[in-house]
C-alpha cells in the first residue's frame, strides 16, 4: 500500500460505501481496483512525493502493510470472493501484522518499532504539564474572544431545510 492508505481497511471499504448514493447504479460505483488505486497511486499523486510513492517498484519507497489473511477471511469467506474485494471490504486495523515505511519496518506484531511508548507518553505529559508561554496564553485568550463571532457568522451558513447534500449518508447535515 502506501502512506495515503495507512488504515488498511477502515478507510478503503468505507470509501467505496461513501461513494454510493442509495439507488445509484452499479456502473457508477468505484470498483475495488479503483478504490485501491485511489488509496495508493492516486493518493500519492496528490502529494509532492507522487514520483516516489504509490506503486511497488524499484527506486520507489517501499510503503506497505502485511495483513493476516485468517482475520480477513474469518469466520467465513466464500471461495469465489476475489482477494482484492475481501481485503478492501473486510480487513480491519487488527489484521495488520506489519507496516513498512520506505523499506523500514515501523510496526510489527502489535508493537511500534521506532517509538518507545512509555518514553513518548512521558515526554508528552511533561510538555503539556508546563505552564503556557506568554504567546500561548495570548493565543488562547484570542481564540476564546473570537469563538462567539465565528459561531454567529456560521449560525445560518447552511439552511438545512433547503440544503440537500449529494452524499446524504456521509453528510453532517
Amino acid at each position: 500500500m502506501e502512506r495515503a492508505a495507512e488504515s488498511p481497511a477502515g478507510g478503503r471499504g468505507a470509501t467505496r460505501r461513501a461513494h454510493r448514493v442509495p439507488g445509484m447504479v452499479e456502473e457508477d460505483v468505484p470498483t475495488m481496483a479503483q478504490v485501491l488505486r485511489m488509496a495508493t497511486v492516486g493518493g500519492a499523486r496528490t502529494t509532492p512525493y507522487g514520483e516516489t510513492l504509490g506503486t511497488l517498484e524499484v527506486g520507489k519507497a517501499a510503503d506497505m502493510v502485511l495483513l493476516d489473511w485468517d482475520s480477513i477471511a474469518y469466520p467465513y469467506l466464500d471461495e469465489l470472493t476475489p482477494t482484492l474485494d475481501a481485503v478492501v471490504q473486510r480487513a480491519k486495523n487488527q489484521a495488520v501484522t506489519m507496516t513498512m515505511c520506505d523499506g523500514e519496518v515501523i510496526y510489527k506484531d502489535g508493537t511500534f518499532t521506532k517509538v518507545d511508548r512509555t518514553v513518548a507518553l512521558k515526554a508528552l505529559h511533561d510538555d503539556l504539564s508546563k505552564a503556557l508561554s506568554d504567546d500561548e496564553a495570548e493565543r488562547r485568550k484570542l481564540s476564546k474572544a473570537l469563538l462567539p463571532h465565528a459561531r454567529k457568522f456560521y449560525a445560518d451558513y447552511i439552511d438545512t431545510s433547503k440544503h440537500q447534500p449529494f452524499y446524504r449518508p456521509s453528510s453532517m447535515v
